[in-house]
């Protein structure tokens, strides 16, 4: 039997399109979910604490998303750095995405955002057009904006083999592929481990999520862990530090 959603707090269902069938579950929480990003991955990763310790001059950053979806934390980002007052960044963004979806229900999944961040769905959704998502492997798209450029590196495929084709390791991590009951592969701790060694030291990770094997994967995986406040309806959210 097909589940019916419900957006939280409401008795609106929630549209099909929001909801990921390979795992049967919605892409993201539906309400405030830019803010969300903003709170639980961008502030939990301490993002402006790392590039403001960076000092004068072109700045080189490199983030790794586990579970790029329809894009929701890249256009997050983006709005994020566009009103941060920081110029001259050079962000790569590694992300990750199995089940990748077309460009047309990218724009429906997100259009719940238009009128906050319309003008960024639209420039991410023409950029995503021009992906084969039927090829397996990488995907660059390059984009400019006020902070600088900003380089999405999408691997089409499984999680552990993007993390494994890395080059060179991340100054933090959006730990953000579907919640461990409903998707455990992105949370197992070989990939958890990967993660780890693909991290600066120093580096950061964030998640939404506090499930105990979580925890205990990314301690042994080399972090430092911590709950902090969490968003809306949840009560606490875990952010790393890579020792």
């Amino acid at each position: 039997m097909k589940m019916s959603w419900l957006w939280p707090c409401s008795d609106v269902k929630i549209p099909p399109y929001l909801v990921n069938e390979h795992y049967d579950d919605r892409y993201f929480d539906v309400v405030n979910a830019i803010e969300e990003a903003k709170h639980v991955f961008f502030h939990g990763a301490g993002i402006m604490d790392i590039l403001s310790a960076a000092g004068p001059g072109r700045k080189e950053f490199r983030i790794g998303e586990t579970g790029f979806g329809a894009g929701r934390l890249l256009i997050a980002l983006m709005d994020f750095l566009d009103n941060s007052g920081i110029t001259d960044i050079a962000i790569t963004y590694n992300s990750v995405e199995l089940h990748p979806v077309t460009s047309e229900r990218m724009a429906s999944i997100l259009g719940g955002f238009r009128t906050e961040v319309g003008p960024l769905i639209d420039l991410l959704v023409r950029a995503y057009s021009s992906i084969e998502i039927s090829r397996p492997g990488w995907h660059r798209i390059q984009l400019t904006r006020p902070f600088g450029i900003l380089t999405l590196n999408l691997w089409i495929g499984e999680a552990l083999e993007m993390v494994s084709a890395l080059t060179i390791p991340c100054d933090t991590w959006f730990l953000d592929g579907h919640g461990p009951k409903k998707n455990p592969d992105i949370w197992r701790p070989g990939l958890l481990m990967a993660i780890g060694e693909k991290t600066k030291t120093n580096g950061t990770c964030a998640t939404f999520t506090v499930a105990g094997a979580v925890r205990r994967g990314l301690i042994d995986a080399g972090f430092s862990v911590e709950q902090r406040p969490g968003f809306g309806g949840k009560k606490s959210v875990l952010k790393g530090l890579k020792l």
